[in-house]
């Protein structure tokens, strides 16, 4: 129930890059309104495939992993669907994935980026696949990056648990970046959200990223 627009405006105007709108129990109207805000504010703005009207909202969509996961089919006709997202998306499409196996098939079918989760500990995320499982799955997912359509390469993002100081080791680590959830939304101090998030900034600015 919480209005989003303000925090939105002042984390874009303060230098976020992109975000993932996911807020499925939105009605149409009230999703587009948000959208529509969004795109004002922030320069890459994706809608999460949980809303009912992501792929007629934004040209940008992210959607999550059919690959065996919660009863999603396995194998072939993962593959497919992922295919049949390719088809529906216009624009950049990311996938959310558990493994590097889900990362690979997930380029491989043509989208932009994945999220692997999780990656560091956190209150929601307790057992985790580690920076070092994360660092390895980025390296292979670089031999991809003419996969992707819309941006320069394909990308691997780390989710789950992230602060400022984790980010840095990832970054000295040869990472990619990360994807952030309730570290920057659910404190409800916008404050501390716009503050947190400029502490990113900083990092990728000053950080030295391993050599290739």
């Amino acid at each position: 129930g919480r209005d989003l627009r303000p925090l939105l405006k002042r984390l874009g105007d303060s230098g976020l890059p992109a975000i993932i709108l996911r807020e499925p129990h939105l009605s149409n109207d009230d999703m587009r309104d948000l959208y529509d805000h969004a795109v004002q504010h922030v320069p890459l703005v994706m809608v999460h495939a949980k809303h009912r009207l992501a792929f007629e909202i934004s040209e940008h969509v992210h959607v999550p992993s059919p690959v065996s996961r919660g009863g999603a089919p396995a194998g072939w006709a993962a593959f497919e669907r992922l295919m049949q997202f390719r088809k529906q998306c216009k624009g950049i499409l990311g996938v959310s994935c558990h493994t590097q196996s889900e990362v690979n098939h997930s380029l491989e079918a043509g989208a932009e980026y994945a999220t692997l989760s999780p990656i560091w500990e956190s209150k929601k995320f307790p057992e985790v696949l580690g920076l070092e499982d994360y660092l390895n799955c980025n390296s292979e997912t670089k031999r991809l990056k003419d996969n992707a359509h819309h941006i320069d390469e394909t990308a691997c993002f780390a989710l789950g648990g992230g602060t400022p100081e984790r980010f840095r080791s990832l970054l000295e680590g040869g990472g990619h970046g990360v994807c952030c959830l309730g570290d920057l939304f659910d404190s409800g101090d916008d404050d501390l959200a716009v503050e947190r998030m400029r502490e990113f900034l900083e990092v990728e600015a000053n950080c030295v990223p391993a050599a290739e």
